[in-house]
């Protein structure tokens, strides 16, 4: 009886070291031992599934934007104001306040930019909860960019632009006069 179900399993497991002699199954019941362990991971064969291809698409690393302007000095002093938010965070997270010294939060730039150099920032006003500054250029004579990070009623006062007198509307963003 035993001896006829392991020819059965290895029939149909496709087994090659079982021993069906009926004598081997009478001695031992537990015929594990003599089977492969074939039996216990079967050879299933299936039917080859093909996959549909599928091309990938060529990624491309994007350009870095020509600045047409970059020239400019007021886009120039404009961008030096916009580094300047992320160096004074920098500063913010090391101090706990904003600093009072351009110089000293600036200078932690990792290129140098010449244009950016000549820009002359003023802080006006830093403290805990926010900093003002006004910038300018040697190239623009009378012209600046103003900027404040913070809330407006715990600054002692919104900066506005020399030449034109814009106030700096946006938190961050920077105003320049035209």
């Amino acid at each position: 009886m035993i001896g006829s179900s392991i020819v059965a399993l290895s029939v149909l497991f496709n087994v090659a070291n079982v021993s069906p002699s009926p004598m081997t199954s009478a001695m031992h019941p537990s015929v594990v031992s003599t089977v492969t362990p074939s039996l216990w991971l079967p050879s299933v064969k299936l039917p080859h599934i093909g996959l549909p291809h599928f091309s990938m698409p060529k990624f491309r690393l994007p350009r870095r934007a020509t600045r047409d302007n970059a020239g400019d000095p007021m886009q120039v002093t404009a961008r030096r104001l916009t580094s300047m938010v992320g160096d004074q965070e920098a500063w913010y997270s090391d101090h706990g306040q904003y600093s009072t010294n351009s110089y000293s939060v600036g200078r932690n730039r990792t290129r140098a930019d010449t244009a950016v150099d000549k820009v002359q920032v003023q802080m006006l006003f830093a403290g805990k909860k926010g900093w003002t500054a006004i910038a300018s250029h040697p190239d623009a004579p009378g012209k600046s960019c103003v900027i404040y990070v913070g809330y407006k009623s715990s600054l002692p006062m919104v900066p506005r632009t020399r030449s034109d007198a814009t106030d700096a509307t946006l938190e961050g963003k920077p105003a320049c006069d035209k």
